[in-house]
């Protein structure tokens, strides 16, 4: 039996919201540590927002949490995943 079957993979729960007041649109999802080829820190965040998925990446959680806040307000405000017919 192959080891890698018996591995679980631990994630950090993250959640971005919608301005400084939004916290009635929350939105929780997940976040990944890893490090560049240069050896620096990298934080990835995956947020489902209503149909869509929000992708970012930042040097630390804090900078990632403000990317991840800002793309929820061009996504819920300005309908930025909104399809153009």
């Amino acid at each position: 039996m192959d080891d890698s079957s018996n591995r679980f993979e631990l994630v950090e729960l993250f959640m971005a919201k919608a301005g400084r007041h939004g916290w009635d649109r929350c939105f929780h999802g997940i976040i990944r540590r890893e490090t560049d080829i240069e050896g620096n820190p990298v934080v990835i965040g995956k947020i489902k927002v209503n149909d869509e998925y929000i992708i970012a990446s930042a040097s630390d959680q804090w900078k990632l949490g403000e990317k991840l806040d800002e793309m929820v307000l061009f996504v819920l405000d300005k309908k930025f995943h909104e399809d153009k017919k």
